[in-house]
């Protein structure tokens, strides 16, 4: 695991959701200070916005590294890469089936992440 997907898991594992464990761990990437980032990924997490909350918060990195413009076609490939490892990309779909853990969403999205912004 990169330094980033530890650290997000490593947020996760403390008192971080899991939209603010992701944002959190690659607010450099997005450009955006640590507490901006919790606070922006805040409302994310839990399923308030239907997707899963590390995937909501990977999107927000990849809109705000990569711009709007390229953002729909980033967010199709994550949730394509996402859906394929957890099986879903809805909160409720991965809690409900027993998928995977919150903490291995977070996981999951940062190394997918991870792998999109380094190559």
């Amino acid at each position: 695991m990169s330094a980033k997907v530890d650290k997000a898991v490593e947020y996760m594992s403390g008192s971080y959701s899991c939209s603010q464990s992701v944002m959190c761990a690659f607010c450099e990437d997005a450009g955006i200070s640590h507490d901006e980032a919790r606070k922006i990924a805040a409302p994310y997490s839990g399923g308030r916005k239907i997707k899963c909350g590390a995937l909501c918060a990977a999107e927000l990195v990849l809109t705000a590294k990569y711009g709007e413009n390229d953002a729909p076609k980033l967010h199709a490939e994550f949730e394509q890469k996402f859906l394929k490892k957890v099986g879903a990309i809805n909160c409720r779909d991965i809690r409900s089936k027993n998928l995977r853990p919150c903490i291995g969403c977070v996981e999951d999205s940062a190394t997918i992440l991870d792998e999109m912004l380094t190559r």
